[in-house]
């Protein structure tokens, strides 16, 4: 009797899960079900809007901070993260109750997503996840990815947008962004290194051509000098010209250009007063008075 119990329950368990597994008509039923597609849609666009709101709020409220407007802006893409994942339960939990079978045909249905082309999206996902975590530049950083040198204007789930010199708006791909080398001028602060090459004659009186460059930096209304962030005036000799490099942080990385371009201005008004001419021969690259790059 006990064998014949035993044997029932053994079928009756196996019946179960045959059942499980055959259901795979369900999912579908679950996935054009008019309700879910009405829900999900509804849910994807209040997330558009709360993220919208958040990130005007938030970039509004940071502007007013000034220079210390990084603080509060490098919390927005961790509001966005938080919001997406909350969306994204939201949208996926009705399909937590389906049974073996039909998870294994949704896995299916990725795996398929995932080798018609999606690969790439999903890797920029994990990849704005990694960037948001790890934090390898922040919204307001000036970063050079490969070619491309500008702010960081926003950090997405998808792609980074960066704001170059020429206004230029560039979309750059998270995963491009984790497989190439990054580098963050100021890492995540306000003031930031800016670099300024003069060329002098050979001839020209070098100590007074850097007393004068060294009152153009110091007297510069976008100069940031403290313990931590002291400037430096460096000579480079060469056969027919001298090099001067000025080495300064400028107070707000938005001013890189204009502090550059002001002390060029002074200093070669105090040169010109002072005697001090350009070199006879131009040195490669040479255009003007002063070569205005960043390295």
């Amino acid at each position: 009797m006990a064998n014949a119990t035993e044997i029932i329950t053994n079928l009756t368990n196996i019946s179960a899960i045959t059942a499980e597994v055959n259901k795979p008509e369900h999912l579908l039923g679950t996935i054009l079900d008019p309700f879910w597609i009405i829900s999900s849609l509804l849910i994807i666009a209040i997330t558009y809007g709360i993220v919208w709101i958040l990130d005007f709020t938030i970039r509004f409220l940071s502007e007013q901070l000034g220079t210390k407007r990084h603080i509060l802006a490098m919390v927005i893409p961790v509001f966005k993260i938080i919001v997406y994942v909350i969306a994204l339960i939201l949208i996926l939990s009705p399909l937590w109750e389906l049974g073996i079978g039909e998870l294994a045909v949704l896995s299916g249905l990725l795996g398929a997503g995932l080798g018609l082309g999606l690969k790439d999206l999903f890797a920029d996902i994990v990849a704005g996840f990694v960037i948001i975590i790890e934090k390898p530049y922040q919204i307001g950083d000036k970063i050079r990815i490969g070619d491309i040198y500008g702010e960081v204007k926003d950090i997405g789930l998808v792609q980074t947008i960066v704001t170059t010199p020429g206004d230029d708006r560039v979309a750059i791909p998270n995963y491009s962004v984790l497989s190439n080398a990054v580098s963050s001028a100021n890492a995540g602060n306000a003031e930031m290194m800016v670099i300024t090459e003069l060329y002098v004659s050979y001839r020209a009186d070098i100590s007074e051509a850097v007393r004068l460059l060294t009152e153009a930096v110091t007297t510069s209304r976008y100069v940031y000098v403290s313990p931590s962030r002291p400037y430096t005036i460096l000579i480079e000799n060469h056969p027919y010209y001298r090099k001067l490099i000025a080495k300064a942080y400028v107070n707000d990385l938005r001013h890189e250009f204009i502090f550059r371009s002001d002390i060029t201005r002074q200093a070669w008004d105090a040169f010109q007063e002072a005697g001090i001419t350009p070199p006879d021969i131009l040195p490669p690259g040479f255009a003007g008075a002063a070569r205005m790059e960043r390295p």
